[in-house]
Formats: structure tokens, sequence, C-alpha cells
């Protein structure tokens, strides 16, 4: 039986998550299913913010208007608290509406923490996307965290010290082996998109392939009758 396409809804923190990572957030959500919430909260007279004006058209996106008072004097604690709570309503009432399966919000503050554990709490999956400068208690407050990398350096760097997606991968090797402790490329993908809703391009690779070459002190990779087999070399 073919089976469902996860609906996911996005709530883009645009004060802090610069513009440039759009395509990659969306790139990563639709490996996992359908985008069918997608909103981005700000103070749109602010100069800053400009740069969204063109991806908020590209991928359809509802600009929700922070209203912030005078915004040429207004405090920068003042107009966040604004966007933080406006936002944390709308994911609220998303979840009352029980219309989706994932919820991803994308910002680098760490204080939407609790709003990831009270989404993990009602039983839906929450995605967080965040810049390198995002807090590691943020980062376990969801059900899975993707950094927004600048280079490939520093997506190598961030793989081989990403100890809680190491343990996911072994986990997925257990869940999905025919008992001879190696499991298929293909196998571990969609275990990893059906449990954790994540797919290599929330690591900023393409492929698993790629991620386990790159974690070659962890997994072993071979090759049986044109089947790409990994095994974990220790728990």
């Amino acid at each position: 039986m073919e089976k469902k396409e996860k609906k996911i809804a996005l709530f883009i923190d645009c004060e802090n998550i610069a513009s440039k990572w759009a395509e990659k957030i969306f790139e990563s959500l639709l490996d996992i299913g359908d985008v069918c919430i997608k909103k981005a909260y700000g103070d749109w007279r602010e100069s800053s913010l400009k740069t969204w004006d063109k991806i908020l058209s590209i991928y359809a996106i509802e600009p929700v208007h922070i209203i912030t008072g005078n915004h040429n004097k207004r405090t920068i604690r003042g107009g966040k608290n604004s966007c933080d709570i406006r936002l944390s309503i709308d994911v609220m009432n998303c979840l009352y509406d029980g219309l989706v399966d994932c919820i991803a919000i994308a910002s680098s503050d760490s204080d939407f923490a609790p709003l990831a554990q009270e989404i993990r709490k009602r039983g839906v999956q929450a995605i967080g996307f965040g810049e390198m400068k995002s807090r590691q208690e943020y980062q376990k407050a969801f059900t899975s965290f993707e950094f927004l990398f600048d280079s490939e350096l520093e997506i190598e760097k961030s793989l081989k010290q990403n100890k809680v997606l190491i343990r996911m991968l072994k986990k997925a090797i257990d869940e999905t082996s025919d008992g001879s402790g190696k499991s298929s490329l293909g196998s571990i993908g969609n275990w990893m998109r059906d449990n954790y809703s994540q797919s290599a391009k929330s690591y900023g690779k393409n492929t698993w392939g790629d991620i386990f070459k790159i974690l070659k002190d962890e997994f072993e990779i071979t090759r049986q009758k044109g089947v790409v087999l990994v095994e974990y070399l220790r728990w």
C-alpha cells in the first residue's frame, strides 16, 4: 500500500534566519512531504528584511506583518517578543487544527525551545532549522534539527561531531537489518524519513551514501549484488 505523504507546516522567523537559506529549507522539507502551510514573520517595513520580498513570492509564503509601533525607535527586544508571540500562537492553532504531521520552525532563536517541546508532547514531529550559532539546548528540543551551512568543510565537521545523528543511523540499521547487521541505503533512508522526517539534504548532502562516506570511522559500506549495504563498526 502506498504511504500517505506527510503534511508539513513551516513557520519562518525572518528576523533570525537569512533569506539565503530559503531554498535549502524547502529542498529539505520537500524530500519529506508536502509543505501545505507556509508563513513568514517580521516587521516588513524594516530594510533588513527586503531580501525576503522575492523569496515570499517564489515559494508562495504568507507574510505575517508584526506591528511593533514606531519601527524607527522601537527596542530590539520589544519587536522580537512581538514576533515570537505571534509565531507561537499560529503554531498552537495549527496543532489544535490537527491538519499536519510535522511542524517546522526556521529560527536560530533559542526562545522557541519550549514551543518545540510542546509540539512533540502533542504527538507531532518538530523540525528545526537554524544557523551554526543555535544553542545546543535549542537543537535538542526538536525531533530533528537541521543546520544551515555556508561551506563543505562546515558540513563535514558538523557531521563527524553529530553524535545524535550517528546514534539515529545506528538505530536505523538495527531496525531495518535482516539479522546480518547490515542494511541497505534505501531502507535506512526510508526509516529516517518515516521516524524523524529527515533526508540526507537535512545535513547538507544529496544522498545518505555521501554521509556514510564522511562517517567512515563509524560505518562500513559494502556492495552485494548491486545493492549498497551499511553496517556500523561499533555501538
